[in-house]
């Protein structure tokens, strides 16, 4: 019996769950670009030094996402998602209460950063879980709540900032964030076969000879094979196209996190007023909702390639950025390129889950894994880049036409991915 049908209809629930926590999730994300102009009056700090404090939240903590796969065996997915959500709520409330300056802000973003990635990676993990044959359009259906979050959270973060400064918005962000427990709480442990296999009682022990003494070389390379093959580093070098795809997640990330860090702070730089700014967030919210349904369903009926797909948005993404600068003396424009890129952006992010599919399945989670990882070093290199950029020229069209050519050049190296490295359906090999 398949997976699908073992849990029935709680896997429509579980969806459900997944759009909840997208939800959220990028709903905190868009909201960090209300913030960075405030904490860059408040703190009297740079652009770039603010652009990436607030990517902190969605980065450093990326790398203990690399042992999900080892957690959720041993924990399972329920419990570790509650702590994981209550982590980064507490983490943003504390954040907004108790600091002083911007490093005790830094610090508990990066606290928070833990359980972000833990909350998506492991909803990622369920999701593949409880819908191994659809995986595509699932995951495309359940990434909607981000777009959606983006569209209402950010104009009720700006409205809040106006009522209650920046800490006590930041405060009630928290709050909201606290639904991730909720949602956790929904998820049924996943079944998982017990790997022990006892000794045997007819294969008796030798203790004639002790074991030999082992050096600190030695202790150190069992040590270092271990690590190696928790976190599955071989994928580096078995898997084709692994290491291109980890390269494209992070200069996807560094435009994913340069474009929704600053588009409010763009929007202010050219005159709009902040609940104006604010709502160019719903604008790419609303186009991301089409763009995340339309690339599950062209891949999973098998009208596109997966990787020819994501070529050809991040191609079609760097005509965006680079128009940006032509769009900004006209709201409606800029609102209409705000639209544009939230739908290219929808395609894109979801195909990176999408391309770990046909490594084996004992390696799958720790792929989505390191694709988080190095996504989550981009939205950081991508929060900082931008706002030097910026910060130098004092012009976010040449930050935003820098985002246009890293985009490009992702989309060049999507093509070199070819169909024999990642296939549209959920296959293991042998």
């Amino acid at each position: 019996m398949d997976a699908a049908a073992a849990v029935g209809p709680w896997r429509w629930v579980i969806l459900l769950v997944r759009m909840g926590v997208s939800f959220v999730s990028f709903g905190v994300l868009k909201s960090m670009g209300v913030f960075v102009d405030e904490f860059v009056v408040y703190f009297e700090c740079s652009t770039r030094v603010a652009g990436l404090v607030v990517s902190l939240p969605f980065t450093i903590g990326s790398v203990a996402g690399i042992s999900i796969g080892v957690l959720l065996k041993k924990f399972g997915a329920r419990p570790l998602m509650i702590i994981s959500g209550a982590v980064f709520a507490v983490s943003l409330i504390i954040a907004a209460v108790v600091s002083t300056s911007l490093v005790h802000i830094a610090l508990c973003f990066i606290v928070c950063s833990f359980g972000s990635a833990m909350m998506r990676n492991a909803s990622v993990a369920v999701l593949l879980k409880y819908f191994p044959d659809n995986f595509a359009s699932m995951n495309g259906l359940s990434l909607i709540g981000g777009p959606l979050g983006m569209m209402i959270v950010p104009p009720v973060v700006q409205q809040l900032l106006q009522l209650y400064d920046w800490r006590g918005a930041l405060a009630l962000l928290g709050a909201m964030s606290a639904n991730f427990c909720v949602f956790a709480a929904l998820f049924r442990p996943l079944q998982t076969k017990n790997s022990y296999t006892p000794i045997a009682d007819s294969e008796p022990r030798s203790t004639s000879n002790p074991p030999p003494i082992e050096s600190l070389w030695q202790k150190l390379r069992q040590t270092f094979g271990i690590i190696s093959d928790t976190i599955y580093l071989q994928m580096f070098v078995d898997e084709p196209g692994f290491v291109t795809i980890q390269i494209i997640s992070f200069f996807g990330g560094t435009v994913f996190g340069g474009w929704h860090i600053y588009l409010i702070p763009n929007g202010i730089s050219l005159g709009f007023n902040e609940t104006m700014s604010s709502f160019l967030a719903t604008f790419s919210g609303f186009g991301s909702v089409f763009g995340r349904v339309l690339s599950g369903f062209l891949i999973d009926h098998g009208l596109v390639k997966a990787h020819n797909l994501l070529a050809g948005s991040c191609f079609l993404l760097a005509l965006v950025c680079l128009l940006d600068p032509i769009a900004a003396p006209s709201y409606e424009a800029t609102a209409i390129i705000a639209t544009i890129g939230g739908f290219f952006f929808g395609i894109c992010q979801p195909i990176l889950f999408v391309l770990s599919v046909n490594i084996p399945e004992e390696r799958r989670v720790s792929a989505l894994a390191w694709m988080v990882f190095f996504s989550g070093l981009g939205i950081s290199t991508g929060g900082f880049a931008i706002g030097w950029i910026y910060d130098v020229t004092g012009d976010f069209g040449v930050a935003f036409c820098t985002m246009g050519v890293i985009s490009a050049v992702a989309g060049v190296l999507s093509l070199t991915l070819g169909p024999t490295c990642f296939s549209c359906k959920t296959q293991d090999r042998e």
